[in-house]
C-alpha cells in the first residue's frame, strides 16, 4: 500500500474510531426466585459494555443491542488507525534513518576528500 493509500485509509478510520474496548458480561438481577440467583448460568445477558479512560478515570458504559453494531465498526476503525499509524511510523522511521546514512555518508566522503588535498598539497 501506498503512503497516499495509507493515509487516505487513517483519515477513513479516523471519521469513525472510538479509542476504548468492549467487553460482555452477564448479570445477576436480584430477583431471589429468579434463576439466575442460584445457577450463574441463567445470568442474564450477555451485556455489552464500551469501557474508555477520560481525564484521568475509568469509565464503563452500557451499550444496547440495537448500537452493538455501531460501536463494534468504531472500535475496528479505532484497531485500524492504530494498525495504519504504526506502519507509517516504521515508513517514517526507514526514511530517517536512510537520511541520517546519506548524511553519514556525505560527511565522510568530505572528510576523505579533505584528507587527500591534504596529503596532496604536503607533496608539493
Amino acid at each position: 500500500m501506498s503512503r497516499k493509500d495509507k493515509l487516505r485509509a487513517l483519515e477513513r478510520a479516523a471519521e469513525s474510531m472510538v479509542q476504548g474496548s468492549l467487553s460482555e458480561s452477564t448479570r445477576q438481577c436480584g430477583d431471589p426466585s429468579c434463576a439466575c440467583a442460584h445457577d450463574p448460568a441463567y445470568r442474564h445477558g450477555p451485556h455489552l459494555y464500551f469501557r474508555y479512560k477520560a481525564e484521568g478515570r475509568a469509565h464503563s458504559v452500557y451499550v444496547p443491542p440495537e448500537q452493538d453494531a455501531a460501536i463494534r465498526n468504531a472500535q475496528q476503525a479505532w484497531r485500524e488507525f492504530q494498525e495504519l499509524g504504526a506502519e507509517i511510523s516504521a515508513d517514517n522511521r526507514a526514511r530517517l534513518l536512510d537520511g541520517l546514512q546519506r548524511e553519514k555518508r556525505a560527511v565522510r566522503a568530505q572528510r576523505m576528500a579533505r584528507k587527500r588535498a591534504r596529503r596532496g598539497g604536503d607533496a608539493k
